[in-house]
């Protein structure tokens, strides 16, 4: 069976495209750049330049495509235009969306993430929860925007659609743009992270890469069209989560506990830098914000309904570290 991956070279499309050649499926791997460094070779992996904005070059990626995995998105912390968040990630997964609906394609299992919850108060998320914030995050509020275009196709009938919402994703894996978790590991082994923010007790949900992709092929095989899934991990503090990489690394270096506030005063430091300048900034004032409030996913309903496992975060940071230390 031929399958389209778009986002072939993400955190999460790169491991994807490499799972579903070893199941045997002749993947179709779309990308702006066949010659990516991130593109994983394989007999069963076809690399095919296009770009979702050009449904052209889409339609002649889908040719034969019985499935499509649309992983594609604009997933940056800063872009130096802002419209690129929603061209990218709301008209870009429409056009997957009609363009496969011509194409003949069967299945289609779209990206999202746990951002579109935002913030938690006190018990975990679950899919049918509302969002109890504002969208101050470009990628949040436009990959919620995307689900709103998913769910309104999937209204229509003809194809089989359903979404998964990764949480924070990590793993064994390079440095893409989603992959944070990665690079503040990787800092931390090599001397270079120095502090945790506030007094580290603010939770987030960490999925371990590989349970993540098997989520999307559960949710190929065996979701219900026209349903969300999340694919989330263990709810983990700063505070644990820099316990368990010095437990596992052996590495111990002396963290600090920064002030939200200090946190704060820099975020907007470094967006006036980047207004002034058009660098990009290393922090911004809506992602300082964020770390006063826990993210907490339940991944429940994946478990149940897609068999979904969830690898311990000792585990998975085990295997992540063994990576990072090898690359």
């Amino acid at each position: 069976m031929k399958v389209l991956v778009t986002g072939a070279t993400g955190f999460i499309g790169r491991q994807l495209t490499l799972s579903l050649a070893m199941h045997g499926y002749d993947v179709k791997a779309l990308c702006r750049n066949t010659d990516h460094p991130c593109l994983i070779k394989h007999k069963n992996i076809e690399p095919v330049t296009g770009n979702i904005l050009y449904r052209q070059s889409l339609g002649r990626a889908m040719q034969g495509c019985q499935q499509v995995y649309h992983t594609a998105a604009m997933a940056k912390m800063w872009c130096r235009n802002p419209d690129d968040y929603h061209e990218t990630n709301v008209v870009g997964t429409r056009n997957v969306l009609e363009v496969a609906a011509g194409a003949g394609v069967q299945k289609i299992v779209y990206t999202s993430t746990c951002g579109v919850w935002g913030p938690t108060v006190k018990h975990p998320m679950s899919e049918n929860d509302p969002r109890i914030a504002g969208f101050p995050i470009a990628y949040e509020r436009t990959k919620y925007l995307a689900e709103l275009e998913v769910k309104n196709f999937a209204k229509q009938g003809g194809i089989y659609i359903v979404t998964v919402n990764p949480s924070r994703v990590y793993g064994e894996g390079p440095f893409t743009e989603s992959n944070t978790v990665g690079k503040m590991v990787s800092a931390y082994l090599r001397g270079k992270w120095h502090f945790i923010p506030g007094n580290g007790e603010q939770v987030a949900n960490y999925a371990f890469l590989t349970d993540v992709v098997d989520g999307h092929l559960a949710a190929m095989n065996n979701g219900t069209s026209g349903e969300r899934y999340i694919l989330g991990g263990e709810d983990i503090s700063f505070n644990d989560f820099f316990k368990t990489v010095h437990q596992v690394s052996g590495k111990q270096h002396r963290l600090i506990h920064l002030p939200l506030k200090a946190i704060e005063f820099y975020s907007h430091f470094e967006k006036l830098k980047s207004q002034l300048t058009g660098l990009r900034p290393f922090f911004l004032p809506e992602f300082a914000e964020r770390l006063k409030y826990d993210q907490k996913y339940s991944s429940n309903k994946a478990i149940t309904q897609l068999g979904y496992r969830i690898t311990p975060f000792t585990e998975g940071m085990h295997k992540t570290i063994n990576y990072l230390q090898q690359a």
